[in-house]
């Protein structure tokens, strides 16, 4: 009689237990995880004349992007911000005057994107991603927003630093523009709940290469 009763008392309970279970399993099901990266941004277009910092290499311009990734079954939901140093922008018709886009003489400015991303995964745990962004600038840097902007320019070796400063064409200190980047990962699952995920990718109004790594929560209820 005592086993009877036990039976009764702990079966619902064993019962709720599993239809928890099978609730925190079907909601979280879609779920593949999140993941945080940066990536650094190398330009490959650049006026003739030029009168821009000393070309060193690839990854010139001083630009990088921080990034946040949901992916959902087999989509990616994204948002990403990125810092641009030295992005330059054509002041005249001509082309014979360019300067870094956001650059004023009141602080180390640069233009700043907002972009929503959009992806697929194509085969396995490769992805494919497009995003659309706003570049709209001067604004102050995140992180360097304690240095001048003849600091900054300092840094990059200006073939001529007074190209930094135009106070003649006040259309060159506010800029705005939308962008488009296109973008593939990859994800490797390292240790239980975590993996990494590298990624390269262009963003296409300036020729900017973007490449860089995430950190990535992995959801193991996944399906």
């Amino acid at each position: 009689m005592k086993r009877l009763i036990l039976v009764l008392i702990f079966t619902p309970l064993i019962l709720f237990s599993q239809k928890t279970d099978v609730l925190k399993r079907g909601s979280m099901a879609y779920f593949k995880g999140i993941s945080l990266g940066f990536l650094v941004q190398g330009q490959t277009k650049y006026p003739s004349p030029y009168n821009g910092p000393e070309v060193r290499g690839l990854f010139n311009d001083g630009a990088y992007h921080i990034l946040v990734d949901a992916y959902v079954s087999k989509l990616i939901f994204g948002f990403q911000l990125t810092d641009e140093y030295l992005y330059l922008e054509k002041i005249d018709n001509s082309g014979e005057v360019w300067k870094p886009r956001g650059f004023n003489n009141s602080f180390s400015s640069l233009t700043r994107s907002y972009w929503i991303s959009l992806g697929y995964n194509v085969y396995d745990n490769f992805n494919l991603k497009l995003s659309v962004g706003l570049r709209s600038g001067p604004t102050k840097s995140l992180f360097l927003n304690n240095k001048t902007a003849s600091e900054i320019a300092l840094g990059y070796r200006y073939n001529d630093p007074s190209n930094i400063f135009n106070k003649s064409i006040l259309s060159s200190e506010k800029y705005s523009e939308i962008d488009f980047s296109l973008s593939i990962n990859y994800i490797f699952q390292i240790y239980q709940n975590f993996g990494i995920v590298p990624e390269i990718g262009y963003t296409f109004n300036h020729g900017g290469i973007t490449s860089g790594l995430s950190i990535m929560f992995i959801n193991q209820l996944y399906e």
